[in-house]
């Protein structure tokens, strides 16, 4: 049972940590293309949105796969 539990929180943790980097990617896209219109590079600035969409999507997987132990380490 433990398994399929492990499985089932590294499942929610991908699609929640998914959204929200990607959400926060889109997000800092926008802004960042309203820079460049401004005269900035827009390659550097997709570069920079992805990025931030991935770490921020790797940052919320962690803590899902965190919070899906349980008290093991309390007991």
């Amino acid at each position: 049972m433990d398994f399929i539990k492990k499985i089932g929180v590294m499942a929610a943790g991908l699609g929640i940590s998914g959204a929200i980097g990607a959400i926060s990617g889109v997000l800092l896209l926008y802004v960042l293309l309203d820079a460049a219109i401004a005269g900035a590079d827009e390659v550097v600035w997709i570069y920079l949105s992805g990025a931030v969409g991935v770490i921020v999507g790797g940052i919320c997987f962690r803590i899902v796969v965190w919070a899906g132990k349980g008290k093991k380490v309390l007991q």
